[in-house]
């Protein structure tokens, strides 16, 4: 069964993994900027944008994403990412484009938000607004006192959303025919096959774990309150 399983828990990997390190910073990025620009053009659009993605599901995003890219408007991409037998994701990057997008856009709305509301509170924090006073670059501000503060709450939510992708990602790669563990949970659903199953489920799970403790660990890291109070 680790033969089986194990090159398609190798291509999730690689997709939750891509999607992860563009998403995070992205979203931590347009949120703590809409904070400082609040109820300005960018705050306003941003809010907006990020409302009405975070409302449509995932596998609505793949289909737009296939006909504006792959099919009926443009030709640039490819409309499925298949992963060959003996081959690798990374061997045939552009097939990986479309499914990391649907997913950036499935997890990032959700961080940014909850970025840019933790970012106005610890903005208009008494110490924030004491090193203000204090003369401090509006630059040195952000980065070292608010932003560090702001961090806390938005780790919580992104441990939640790569766990989310750990389990939704199934829709991804049904939509675009990817050679993952959604397809191997699909076909051992079908197989009435109990082991590989239970064996992804329970993969699954401890993934929730590792994240959930991880989100904690750096949560008080990068808190400087929580520190101190060690």
């Amino acid at each position: 069964m680790s033969k089986l399983l194990a090159p398609k828990l190798v291509n999730s990997a690689v997709l939750v993994a891509i999607s992860a390190v563009l998403s995070i910073p992205l979203s931590i990025a347009i949120g703590a900027w809409a904070a400082f620009k609040r109820e300005k053009v960018f705050d306003q659009a941003s809010s907006n944008l990020l409302l009405a993605l975070a409302a449509l599901p995932e596998f609505v995003v793949g289909l737009v994403l296939v006909i504006l890219f792959a099919t009926t408007v443009l030709h640039v991409l490819p409309a499925i990412s298949t992963v060959p037998p003996g081959s690798r994701p990374w061997n045939n990057w552009t097939a990986l484009v479309l499914p990391t997008v649907t997913l950036i856009i499935a997890v990032a709305p959700y961080v940014a938000r909850i970025m840019r509301v933790s970012m106005i509170e610890v903005l208009e924090s008494d110490y924030v607004e004491m090193a203000r006073l204090k003369g401090l670059p509006e630059r040195t501000v952000l980065i070292r006192h608010a932003l560090p503060n702001a961090l806390g709450p938005v780790f919580q939510v992104i441990a939640l959303n790569l766990a989310y992708l750990a389990g939704g990602i199934i829709i991804i790669e049904f939509v675009f025919n990817y050679s993952g563990i959604g397809g191997a949970i699909a076909e051992a659903v079908v197989n009435h096959d109990l082991p590989v199953v239970q064996a992804l489920a329970m993969l699954i799970a401890a993934v929730y774990v590792i994240l959930n403790l991880l989100a904690d660990v750096a949560t008080i890291l990068v808190t400087p309150k929580l520190r101190t109070q060690l």
